[in-house]
């Protein structure tokens, strides 16, 4: 009498007289599932993760036209700014005894060092010069951390660092001292002060409203200083909040990833998940 052939059992515990990559056809295509765990973005949360390119974009722009306004810094302006940035660097890192001789660290070398950063590139051409600021900002702009989670990123330090050299190339241009230090501070407060507190505010009700308030002063700035700006201002802001979002929604209905029996075993040690609750529930 023949032997009847053992029902094939998908476990790895049990001998089976199966090879290990064995399938059975009619189950086969029923393990097949389509966007496991996708997750789906609307319009408007993709229009809100788009503000922050967008604010990028106009810092960096009334950052860099900033240089070709004709404004006399006075020394008012000069310590008003530097308490606004000394302060919101506090009220981030924490109003702790390191944090504010760090403050005063930095503040001292920053107004010991401003007549040397005054001259610093004097030898070097202006076109020179400004190609380097150019660059500078489009790293930052590039490398700039858009997350909406906190995390420790390379690129991040890079963005940070670009931009703080192209403010000193900037600066090493004027022939204020307190336009040039001014320049500094203004850079300091736009790149290290502003981007932690505005990716806290992601969410809020008060976001779009900081969006309008930094696209209405770089639309200001350009007009003012570099009118023809204005256009490919105006643009980048319709890309970042209507057309980018709208092709990522777009693109979501075509995404189809499929998982099957072919994807590689995912071990779930069950004891210690339940050791873990009980722990917390404990």
């Amino acid at each position: 009498m023949k032997k009847k052939k053992e029902k094939f059992q998908k476990v790895l515990y049990r001998p089976q007289p199966y090879p290990d990559n064995h399938t059975e056809e009619k189950l086969f295509l029923k393990s097949l599932k389509r966007n496991k765990n996708l997750k789906t973005y609307s319009f408007l949360e993709c229009m809100n993760q788009g503000q922050l390119p967008l604010q990028q974009l106009s810092c960096t722009v009334s950052f860099f036209l900033f240089h070709f306004m004709d404004i006399k810094v006075t020394n008012s302006m000069i310590y008003m700014m530097a308490l606004v940035t000394m302060m919101g660097y506090l009220a981030i890192a924490g109003f702790s005894v390191h944090e504010v001789r760090t403050v005063i660290l930095f503040g001292g070398f920053l107004f010991g060092l401003s007549p040397i950063i005054q001259t610093l590139t004097r030898s070097i051409s202006d076109d020179t010069i400004y190609a380097m600021v150019f660059i500078c900002l489009f790293l930052n702009f590039f490398l700039h951390d858009y997350s909406i989670t906190n995390g420790d990123y390379m690129s991040k330090c890079v963005s940070l660092n670009a931009a703080i050299f192209a403010a000193v190339c900037l600066a090493s241009r004027l022939d204020d001292l307190n336009n040039a230090l001014g320049t500094i501070i203004i850079a300091v407060l736009t790149y290290g002060i502003i981007p932690p507190v505005r990716k806290k505010m992601l969410g809020s009700k008060l976001m779009p409203f900081w969006t309008m308030f930094l696209l209405t002063g770089s639309v200001y700035i350009s007009y003012v200083s570099v009118p023809i700006v204005i256009v490919p201002l105006i643009i980048s802001a319709v890309a970042c909040l209507v057309i980018v979002p709208a092709f990522f929604v777009h693109l979501q209905k075509q995404k189809d990833n499929i998982f099957g029996p072919w994807d590689e075993a995912v071990l779930k040690d069950l004891g210690c998940d339940a050791a873990n609750r009980d722990i917390s529930a404990e």
